[in-house]
């Protein structure tokens, strides 16, 4: 017993000193962070490259995800609803909405949207009904 506690002594007394040093290192990293060099201009143009690259394919991608949904529909695979609930939802998920986000935080992105012309009133109504409803089955589906 005695053997016992003597280890479980060590063992936290060994978990905090773990704590303590690693958020000492945190704080020194966010810090180092902040401090980081200005980056040479042949680095800010490679990351602005790679930024375009990654957008262009983003687009590319996403283009063929409409045709796909285009060409199911066309081929009866999917229905008229489906096809408008799908592409409404990838709307949804383009304005970079999600199950996680809040209520608000959606309002915000869809008024904005709207403020925009990107989406008419309705279609932001539509979306926020069915991020809800997304947002439900995703709750549920959690263990």
């Amino acid at each position: 017993m005695r053997g016992l506690r003597r280890w479980l002594a060590i063992a936290l007394v060994a978990a905090w000193a773990c704590l303590l040093l690693g958020g000492t290192s945190l704080a020194a990293g966010s810090e180092a962070e902040k401090q980081a060099p200005k980056l040479s201009p042949g680095m800010e143009q490679l990351l602005k490259d790679i930024r375009a690259l990654r957008q262009s394919r983003l687009e590319q991608l996403n283009a063929e995800i409409d045709q796909l949904i285009d060409q199911a529909h066309r081929a009866g695979k999917i229905t008229d609803e489906e096809a408008a609930r799908l592409r409404e939802w990838r709307a949804v998920r383009r304005m970079g909405l999600s199950p996680h986000a809040s209520e608000a935080e959606v309002k915000e992105k869809l008024d904005e949207a709207v403020k925009n012309g990107r989406l008419t009133k309705e279609q932001a109504k539509r979306i926020l009904k069915e991020w809800q409803r997304a947002r439900r089955a995703h709750h549920k589906a959690r263990p």
